[in-house]
């Protein structure tokens, strides 16, 4: 086999992959027993961590990572400006630490949660699109504090 039909293939097995958790909806919605559900859902959901492997010792190793490095690259194209003004610093740590800080303490105390699921929900869902929002806000600078909170190595350098 050519290695540009691996590489094809090996593509089609990623995009597989990234596709198969929509498979859980349809899944969902069948009269298939619980267990039967709860397999097929199971792998449907893993089904990028399932696929990359097969997908990887197809297309090779260099091809793989090709792939990886141009989506990398088009990731660092996201990260957000670096140095940012203080009010704008200090809104994006309110914006990262409030919805924290709620979810935390409604964990203690569920009656602060609405009662009705649907609305609990969208509660949530606003909380964490804060929170992803807050990440943007504080900046490329906040973005190399979290960088180096996983490397060993790094150091604070404190202002005097």
């Amino acid at each position: 086999m050519s290695p540009e039909t691996r590489l094809k293939l090996g593509v089609a097995l990623l995009i597989l992959g990234l596709i198969m958790p929509a498979g859980t909806l349809a899944v969902a919605g069948t009269n298939w027993p619980l267990a039967v559900k709860t397999v097929l859902s199971s792998i449907l959901l893993f089904g990028f961590e399932i696929m990359i492997i097969p997908a990887v010792a197809l297309m090779g190793k260099d091809n793989f990572d090709r792939i990886w490095a141009g989506a990398m690259r088009h990731l660092k194209t996201l990260k957000p400006a670096g140095g940012v003004s203080k009010r704008r610093y200090t809104i994006g740590l309110c914006m990262l630490v409030v919805p924290a800080l709620y979810a935390w303490i409604a964990s203690y105390a569920p009656s602060w949660l609405p009662e009705d699921y649907v609305l609990r929900v969208w509660v949530n869902l606003g909380l964490d699109v804060v929170t992803l929002a807050s990440l943007f806000v504080l900046g490329g600078d906040f973005w190399d504090k979290v960088r180096a909170l996983f490397l060993h190595d790094a150091r604070v350098v404190s202002p005097s």
